[in-house]
């Protein structure tokens, strides 16, 4: 018993040991994507680093061209916000126009009702006057017998209440026609206030629109300032690109380490579970199998099995996701866009949402950040994965989530942009699905 008791003690010695190895191993091939990533941080530094010095030393007019495309980007944005008062100030003249419609439905309705109220009760006014020439008593007074004389009298009250039931109905209608006529005024005043709003805010939208060509026109005066702005708007979206991809891909690699490792350590729990069993010191035995009886579920890792679930509703969710801000009037669409200065096409990745200077940006799914990224252009990005699917959030002011960090759909990850960031007061959106990127409009709600 003894010796069984010393091969025990050896055998999960030899266990303990190789578990620190194992885990060195895994630690130094993350920590080498680790300081590949951080010599790309410090890459992007050194050219902003760069860029900065190369933008104080632009000359006057240098400087004023980027105050007068700086006032283009500003006015672009709130030209999209003034379109989209627009379209809601038509959408409220719309049911305006349902209003009058079914109120003068209404009014024709108390109308036809009111004539033909009015013409039974005149045909009511001519049998009176026909028959009025015998007084109600005379007529009661010369039946022939009390049972007649009754009967005569429930009728003779009958036909004046109809006729006083007759008059009622013709006051109510009549009152209830004013009312109708009153409503249907009240919406006619609404309608041309909203029509009079709509005029007001097309005028101030065709004012900006000049203002907006105006700036256009000064812009193009710097044609080649323009080229290298466009020139090194490209290189950004092709960095952010690739960044995503080279990310997606290091991540994969270092979750299937992960899940290795996890594997083997699993198998090793469960090993020494199974001799902690064995060992005939109760006591020894209860303690050894306390200790390696609960599975290994690390910090901050989502199994496969989650995050196929969580895979599986993003998709499922496709028209009805949240926004990440809660004000979204867009600026730059996702797809093919048209420079409005020098005419040529770039592509955009994402979308760019307009919103107040540091708004909460929230997750839009459950998920986990898998990278947290700084590229020109864009600051510092988050990169959430959902399984098959992964969202970016960019141009934030501030980041509130770190690498691994486990989301809810709604949580906070950082930020929007404020007029100290790259591209002012918005929020730039990503989205993609396996190697595609996605039309983030297609999905949000």
């Amino acid at each position: 018993m003894k010796i069984f008791n010393i091969c025990v003690a050896f055998l999960l010695g030899v266990i303990v040991l190789a578990q620190p190895a194992y885990s060195q191993e895994y630690e130094k091939k993350r920590q080498e994507i680790l300081s590949r990533q951080d010599q790309t941080r410090l890459k992007i530094e050194e050219l902003n680093e760069l860029i900065q010095k190369y933008t104080q030393k632009l000359t006057v007019t240098s400087r004023k061209y980027d105050e007068i495309y700086k006032d283009y980007q500003e006015l672009k944005r709130a030209l999209a916000l003034q379109k989209d008062k627009i379209d809601r100030l038509g959408t409220k003249q719309r049911q305006i126009e349902e209003e009058i419609e079914i109120t003068e439905n209404k009014q024709l309705e108390l109308q036809n009702k009111l004539d033909e109220l009015i013409e039974n009760y005149k045909t009511t006014l001519k049998y009176l006057y026909k028959n009025s020439r015998t007084s109600r008593l005379a007529l009661i007074l010369a039946a022939k017998s009390l049972n007649q004389m009754i009967v005569r009298n429930y009728y003779l009250k009958k036909f004046e209440n109809y006729r006083k039931k007759q008059v009622a109905e013709i006051k109510q209608t009549q009152k209830d026609l004013e009312q109708t006529k009153k409503q249907l005024t009240e919406a006619h005043k609404k309608n041309e206030e909203v029509l009079a709003q709509i005029k007001q805010e097309k005028e101030k939208l065709e004012e900006k629109k000049q203002q907006q060509q105006s700036n256009i026109r000064l812009l193009k005066q710097d044609r080649e300032r323009i080229k290298t702005k466009l020139h090194q708007s490209k290189q950004q979206k092709q960095e952010l690109n690739s960044t995503l991809t080279s990310l997606i891909q290091r991540e994969e690699e270092l979750r299937k380490a992960r899940k290795e490792r996890l594997r083997k350590l699993e198998a090793e729990r469960k090993s020494k579970l199974a001799e902690a069993k064995e060992i005939e010191n109760e006591a020894e035995r209860a303690r050894e199998v306390e200790k390696y009886k609960t599975p290994i579920k690390p910090a901050g890792f989502i199994s496969d099995e989650k995050l196929s679930e969580i895979s599986t509703n993003f998709a499922a969710q496709k028209g009805t996701l949240p926004w990440p801000v809660d004000k979204h009037s867009i600026s730059k669409h996702f797809g093919r866009y048209r420079h409005p200065v020098y005419g040529t096409y770039t592509q955009n990745l994402g979308i760019e949402i307009v919103t107040e200077p540091n708004s909460p940006v929230k997750a839009v799914a459950p998920g986990y950040v898998f990278a947290i990224q700084p590229i020109a252009g864009y600051g510092t990005v988050v990169f959430v994965s959902h399984g098959n699917y992964k969202t970016a959030y960019g141009n934030l002011s501030q980041i509130t989530v770190q690498k691994n960090s486990v989301l809810k759909a709604g949580d906070v990850v950082g930020y929007s942009g404020n007029e100290n960031s790259a591209r002012g007061s918005t929020v730039f959106f990503m989205m993609r699905g396996g190697d595609k990127n996605l039309n983030p409009e297609a999905w949000l709600k």
